[in-house]
């Protein structure tokens, strides 16, 4: 399914999340001093993902790139997630569920950073492509002759 195949988006859900991601994405930078500058690149990602949703979200059939961005954005953060939980050592933690973990970040990689994944490369949560025009019986002589091939 494709971006063109979808309803077109409600503008009633961009009124109501716009000024909270036009605030998170003028105010965010005022407000937070990260200490490190991974802490930096924590923020930009998450100011560039509220700015990708607030465009998507605007006109998703023009800024169709913006929605594969935000995928793109989940995958690439949740994978970094988890390389630098592995390189911290950090496999199971003191056993909350709440910890900062190999573990628990390989879970987030798989139920958030897999489809952000495919959706960031193909634009479908799904590897089998979407049946093309060509896949369907264009004429009643095609429809004849698959009833024909069934036996019907």
């Amino acid at each position: 399914m494709q971006v063109q195949d979808l309803p077109p988006p409600s503008r009633f859900m961009f009124w109501c999340t716009s000024p909270f991601l036009v605030a998170t994405i003028v105010l965010l930078p005022l407000l937070a001093r990260p200490p490190e500058p991974t802490g930096w690149g924590i923020l930009a990602a998450f100011v560039l993902l509220s700015l990708f949703v607030l465009i998507g979200l605007w006109n998703a059939e023009r800024f169709w790139w913006c929605w594969r961005a935000v995928g793109g954005i989940i995958a690439g953060g949740y994978l970094a997630y988890l390389i630098a939980m592995i390189a911290e050592g950090q496999w199971f933690g003191d056993g909350r569920q709440s910890s900062s973990t190999a573990f628990n970040a390989l879970m987030g990689l798989i139920v958030f950073g897999y489809p952000g994944f495919m959706w960031a490369v193909f634009g479908r949560f799904t590897w089998k492509p979407e049946p093309g025009y060509e896949d369907y019986p264009n004429e009643i002589s095609d429809i004849d002759e698959m009833d024909v091939e069934a036996g019907g």
